[in-house]
């Protein structure tokens, strides 16, 4: 079976403020147009958090896509995002790098994030709907502002080495190629699984979920088929979780 290749277009910018807000601009961009940036200046994660983006130490990518699933398969576009990152960086051969996928689709490196990845739908009258999916990559960071010290990593802090970003970006298409393909392919079983193997969130970790006015507890069991993460609370009663940030309850 021949492995569909999307002819992928990147637009390079030395300095920008954010690489998904560039491409909302491109409305006649095709699909797989790709904005990639040295530097953000406004770039932004989930919740409306920015993004550290150091002048050319990180990998700073948005890409247009253009799905034609159902809409209930859209939130696997995150995943199928977050285990593309996770299998570039696999594919470095690091062995001091303990990877982990945090729901749903932050990459941790060491328990550090080492990656966020922000999906954004733009619409025109009368056409298919559009996705950018922005990638941030903390590839050669050598530090990261107080506020982010404990949490954040880099691919170089982590391993002491330097890593070309072109490389990386070329390799992590490749794999966003594939998964992407999965879905266009009604195969998103395979991009659940290979999801759950990925992340020791899968199942088994005891997590808080918080929401804007809420807060819930309770152990991860998996993924429903829509992507959302399902948990289990102390009552036995099974939680769908769509949205909210996810924290490991770590045991004492």
């Amino acid at each position: 079976m021949l492995f569909f290749h999307p002819p992928f277009t990147i637009h390079h910018y030395q300095s920008i403020g954010s690489t998904n807000n560039q491409l909302k601009a491109m409305p006649g961009a095709p699909e797989f147009t790709c904005v990639m940036a040295d530097e953000q200046t406004a770039g932004r994660g989930r919740r409306e958090r920015s993004w550290h983006s150091a002048p050319g130490e990180g990998l700073y990518l948005s890409i247009l896509l253009r799905p034609e699933i159902e809409a209930s398969k859209i939130p696997l576009l995150s995943l199928l995002a977050a285990v593309a990152v996770a299998e570039t960086i696999r594919g470095l051969q690091i062995s001091s790098l303990q990877l982990d996928i945090k729901w749903p689709n932050d990459v941790l490196a060491n328990d550090r994030k080492i990656s966020g990845i922000l999906i954004e739908s733009t619409s025109i009258p009368n056409e298919a709907p559009r996705f950018i999916v922005g990638i941030g990559v903390n590839l050669n960071h050598q530090s990261f502002p107080p506020e982010l010290s404990e949490i954040a990593t880099s691919l170089q802090l982590e391993c002491g080495n330097h890593f070309n970003v072109a490389s990386f970006r070329n390799a992590l298409l490749d794999r966003l190629a594939f998964w992407y393909e999965e879905l266009r392919q009604n195969r998103a079983r395979k991009i659940l699984q290979r999801w759950q193997e990925l992340s020791s969130y899968a199942r088994g970790k005891q997590v808080v979920v918080i929401f804007d006015h809420e807060e819930i507890r309770g152990e991860t069991i998996g993924l429903h088929e829509s992507g959302a993460l399902q948990l289990q609370l102390p009552s036995g009663e099974i939680r769908t979780i769509l949205a909210g940030e996810i924290k490991h309850l770590r045991q004492s």
